[in-house]
């Protein structure tokens, strides 16, 4: 299938909209002006649905898991890895005073 552009020529010089005998010029409308245009968008729209952890959606049901595990309250603790493997936990006290222990004990 192809596309047919119509391209008009003025027949006069028309100041209103800025053309002059002779000049092409183009027809503009809209979507809504094209008879079946929507229905064919339509077709060719994709959409998606709300990911789930088990279900694909806008992004994958494994993504979706690890986005549902990040926490958005204020942390208890922030883990870091020592060179050896060890695990340790930064925290503070009751008076804001940071803590280092090592994790497991």
């Amino acid at each position: 299938m192809s596309t047919k552009i119509v391209q008009l020529m003025a027949r006069d010089d028309d100041s209103d909209i800025g053309l002059v005998k002779g000049e092409p010029f183009y027809v503009v409308t809209s979507a809504d002006a094209v008879v079946g245009l929507d229905k064919f968008i339509a077709k060719q729209t994709v959409t998606y649905q709300p990911a789930t952890e088990t279900v694909d959606g806008l992004m994958t049901a494994a993504d979706k898991k690890k986005l549902n595990k990040i926490k958005t309250e204020p942390l208890e603790g922030l883990k870091f890895k020592s060179p050896d493997g060890s695990i340790f936990v930064l925290s503070v006290d009751n008076d804001g005073k940071p803590l280092l222990t090592k994790e497991g004990i």
